[in-house]
């Protein structure tokens, strides 16, 4: 699949945002668009280190023990079967890492099924941009547990029942 350019520059702008120690990339894209940011922590004397899966290894992403600061997933969906996909990104998502993005074609039938935004939506992914090359459209998505939810305005010592035992006990 041919991915559009711009996607390997929105990805290293989330992965230099978020700043990560240790990245998952699944998929078979190309090790080296991190190159740059691997350079730029190497000169601050900070380590990363960079695991890599590729598409065909998919199955050893459920065995994974440990966890990363930060996952990309490019070319990588769309070459599994759906069911295996969703195993995958709820794997991401609750034991792996607090963040990741993954880049996807959309509304494209496969042998494997077609990913829908409702599919990513589902598990708490955010659109971050989309593309579209020789009539297929790509979406680039992100979940970061720390923006998830947003902390609601009505949950604070005020509209507590007893103001003055706010943050005392926790049960």
């Amino acid at each position: 699949m041919d991915y559009p350019k711009n996607v390997l520059f929105d990805i290293t702008t989330l992965i230099n945002v978020a700043q990560p120690e240790s990245v998952l990339l699944l998929g078979d894209a190309p090790f080296n668009f991190l190159d740059d940011y691997l350079e730029q922590k190497s000169l601050l004397n900070q380590a990363c280190v960079v695991r890599h899966i590729a598409a065909n290894e998919a199955a050893s992403t459920l065995k994974l023990e440990q966890r990363f600061d930060a996952a990309v997933a490019l070319n990588f969906f769309e070459h599994l079967p759906k069911q295996q996909g969703a195993q995958i990104l709820a794997r991401l998502r609750d034991v792996l890492c607090p963040q990741y993005c993954i880049c996807l074609p959309l509304n494209l039938s496969t042998d494997n099924g077609q990913w829908q935004l409702t599919d990513l939506f589902g598990f708490g992914l955010s659109r971050v941009a989309e593309y579209r090359q020789n009539g297929t459209d790509f979406g680039l998505f992100k979940y970061n547990i720390s923006d998830y939810k947003k902390t609601p305005d009505w949950l604070n010592a005020d509209n507590w029942a007893n103001p003055q035992m706010w943050g005392k006990y926790w049960w």
